[in-house]
């Protein structure tokens, strides 16, 4: 049937292919490659940090705070929250008909008006909605021969990884299931206490001859400061009785002084009365 009539309709059949060919090309060149589906998840995040905090004052002071305020929003399904050191997690989940646009601008809405309630150290709370870009686009696993699990984890995380890092278009590569080496050092308690034991003889002992020779020094000095006391008292009782020597020959002197000008007076009286006698003596002579 479908010959009998492209043959009575060759021009119909023409134009039909011709459209099939031109929607087929357009589509070739215009549709986009995508490896998920266009979808809107229903979650919400609302990171808030508070420097410093610890996950008990982070949980007490912003988790609980915002979980009560995200619980009148519209369409709300669960809330859950982790509180780390300094910051928190707050996850909304809503229902699959919410309209996640307009719950956003809610969000925002009363998370404005809890702001002015936290502290200082808190910072502004930020919404993010989940969205399937952000999930990881490949997972892959890696296995190579003649390779222990250890061996493995180390060819993975320093040769593997960094390679794949270096692809243009890699945004960030993760390994999970790596494991690692770990020593485990077990100590003998009672070796350790035998240990401490003969450290702590051995540091009385030096105590000890610390000790001793702190005390001779510290006797060393008391001896040098008895000697430098009467050393002093000596000087000051010698410095004393030179000082009254001084005075009393200061004295001797000032008294010999005062019979030397009276003698000298004397003299000069004396003198004065042999010129006149002379001259007594003169005149009669003259005369």
């Amino acid at each position: 049937m479908i010959s009998k009539y492209s043959v009575k309709k060759p021009y119909t059949i023409l134009v039909g292919v011709v459209l099939v060919l031109v929607l087929g090309y357009v589509s070739f060149t215009k549709m986009t490659t995508d490896l998920l589906p266009n979808m809107s998840l229903p979650y919400a995040l609302v990171i808030t940090t508070d420097v410093g905090a610890s996950p008990e004052e982070v949980e007490a002071d912003v988790s609980a705070p915002i979980e009560a305020a995200m619980a009148t929003t519209s369409n709300i399904r669960n809330i859950s929250s982790t509180s780390y050191n300094s910051y928190s997690v707050v996850i909304l989940e809503y229902e699959q008909s919410a309209n996640m646009d307009s719950v956003l601008i809610e969000i925002q809405q009363k998370l404005d008006q809890l702001s002015g309630t936290f502290k200082d150290s808190v910072g502004t709370p930020m919404i993010m909605q989940l969205d399937p870009e952000m999930m990881p686009i490949m997972i892959a696993a890696a296995d190579v021969d003649d390779m222990s699990e250890v061996e493995l984890s180390n060819y993975v995380e320093n040769e593997l990884k960094p390679a794949i890092e270096s692809v243009e278009g890699a945004a960030s590569v993760s390994a999970i299931g790596l494991l690692e080496q770990n020593i485990q050092v077990t100590m003998n308690q009672e070796k350790i206490d035998a240990l401490n034991k003969k450290i702590q003889e051995k540091i009385k002992e030096q105590f000890k001859d610390a000790e001793s020779e702190l005390a001779k020094s510290e006797k060393e000095i008391k001896d040098g400061q008895s000697a430098l006391t009467d050393g002093k008292e000596q000087l000051t009782t010698q410095v004393s009785s030179a000082t009254k020597d001084i005075i009393n020959q200061k004295i001797e002197l000032s008294k010999k002084e005062d019979e030397l000008a009276s003698q000298l007076s004397q003299l000069q009286e004396t003198k004065k009365q042999l010129e006149d006698s002379t001259d007594m003596m003169q005149k009669a002579y003259d005369g």
